[in-house]
């Protein structure tokens, strides 16, 4: 009998070990430190990064996000994703899981010697220090969370939300948000979950494009895998929805989108901050650029005088939509496509007797008009092989459909042919522009991870 109580007690014993050896193995509670309510999200496998990969080793990227030299024996265990997202209220953070929670305390207190850090300061019985005077890192037993960039004077509040967010349970982190179940799913050593409305306003339109009339970006969420070429970093995504209905209506209109000529791949200048391609039947975009709140904005300037959708009838293959910058107060824009026909041209003195008081349509060229008011000028017309051309400016608009003397590269106008949708994000120009802190994502943080980036493209698949 003692025999076998004794192989009993051995075999309890050994799947005790066992279960604790998986458990310890498979220990996620470092997510709980992830806001719940992230509008974006980002997963980096670094035990699925290849040899030879774009993506540095995991010591260099630590070293890019740290600013450090020798990350050793730092305390954190790189054998577990680590994640990047953008909180509800528009921080950057990252978040790691910690393997040696003395390591790390002893590794920044050398760091902190050496000035790359503050002096670690203690708050509701966890760890905190400032790196570079703008991030601040915290870090419990389990997880390490960075966040920011912050000022100076908002760092003490940034202590007090970070302690909160490491103090959470399974029930108010990351691990119960549908975005992290969608983002699991995805088996990349790159991936990335995000609300569209995570996105400025201006870059939201492409992905929001087939959602019913009444529904908004919030209900939209971007899925892709990450990888580079040469200096882009590529999206290869798609859009859903939580939203039975919403989800429903997205999947129709990717139908809508046929592959993409490369008609125009060329005329985006190298210098501009956002290209938008794809290829369609005029007749059936028309009803989605309808319901699209960012397209009727983007073009609501112009189409009280002229009407847009009379000439979006009368598309029929590659169009374009370049913006050569993101400034608010004025129409900024080049709009190109190939046309069946066109009959809009009939109604162009219509137009010219019915714009809006204070503004007025006049001739340019032979089929070529423009459009006037105190706040917004737009030039467009129709060419003698069927192209129509537009744009802010009488050089803008006829660039529209012409190549650039300074093109993107002709990697990325590779990229495009044969795709539904395509969007380039040329970041150097973007960095210009202060307002785009939402894009700081992947300028803050994923770019250093991949050496020199210059665009940002995304594919819909």
């Amino acid at each position: 009998m003692r025999i076998f109580k004794s192989l009993a007690l051995h075999s309890c014993l050994f799947f005790s070990g066992i279960v604790l050896f998986f458990t310890s193995c498979s220990d996620n509670s470092y997510l709980n430190a992830i806001p719940g309510e992230s509008t974006a999200l980002i997963s980096m496998d670094m035990q699925k990064m290849e040899k030879g990969s774009p993506v540095r080793n995991e010591n260099t990227v630590l070293k890019s996000i740290l600013h450090v030299k020798d990350i050793s024996d730092c305390g954190i265990d790189v054998g577990h994703k680590m994640y990047f997202f953008e909180s509800q209220d528009g921080n950057l953070g990252l978040c790691a899981k910690v393997k040696d929670h003395d390591n790390l305390q002893n590794w920044l207190h050398q760091l902190s010697q050496k000035g790359t850090c503050q002096e670690l300061s203690e708050h509701r019985g966890l760890q905190f220090t400032v790196l570079k005077n703008a991030w601040v890192l915290g870090f419990s037993h389990h997880a390490m969370l960075i966040m920011g960039p912050v000022t100076v004077s908002a760092q003490a509040e940034m202590i007090q939300q970070m302690a909160t967010y490491l103090k959470e349970d399974e029930d108010d982190g990351i691990k119960s948000s549908p975005l992290f179940d969608a983002l699991d799913t995805i088996s990349s050593p790159m991936a990335m979950v995000a609300q569209a409305q995570a996105l400025p306003q201006k870059l939201v339109a492409p992905f929001t494009i087939g959602i019913p009339r009444g529904a908004d970006a919030s209900q939209v969420l971007i899925a892709a895998d990450i990888e580079k070429d040469g200096k882009a970093l590529l999206f290869h995504g798609k859009t859903f929805s939580f939203n039975h209905d919403v989800d429903a209506a997205l999947k129709k209109a990717v139908k809508v989108y046929r592959p993409i000529t490369g008609r125009y791949a060329s005329t985006m200048p190298s210098d501009a901050v956002v290209g938008i391609f794809m290829n369609v039947d005029g007749r059936k975009f028309l009803p989605l650029m309808q319901n699209n709140r960012g397209l009727t904005a983007l073009l609501a300037g112009i189409n009280e005088a002229i009407d847009v959708n009379s000439i979006m009838n009368s598309v029929n293959g590659d169009m374009n939509i370049i913006l050569p910058t993101m400034g608010d107060n004025s129409l900024e824009m080049m709009w190109g496509a190939k046309l069946a026909n066109c009959n809009w041209l009939g109604d162009v003195d219509y137009w010219k007797q019915s714009v809006p008081k204070g503004g007025k349509i006049l001739d340019s060229g032979k089929n070529a008009y423009y459009y006037t008011d105190k706040k917004t000028t737009f030039y467009f017309g129709a060419s003698d092989d069927l192209q129509f051309y537009s744009g802010s400016s009488a050089i803008l608009a006829k660039n529209s459909i012409l190549k650039s003397k300074d093109a993107i590269p002709s990697s990325l106008q590779k990229l495009m042919i044969g795709k539904k949708m395509v969007m380039i994000i040329n970041l150097g120009n973007t960095k210009r522009d202060k307002k785009q802190n939402a894009l700081s994502l992947f300028t803050g943080f994923l770019s250093p991870l991949f050496g020199q980036v210059s665009s940002i493209v995304y594919i819909l698949r």
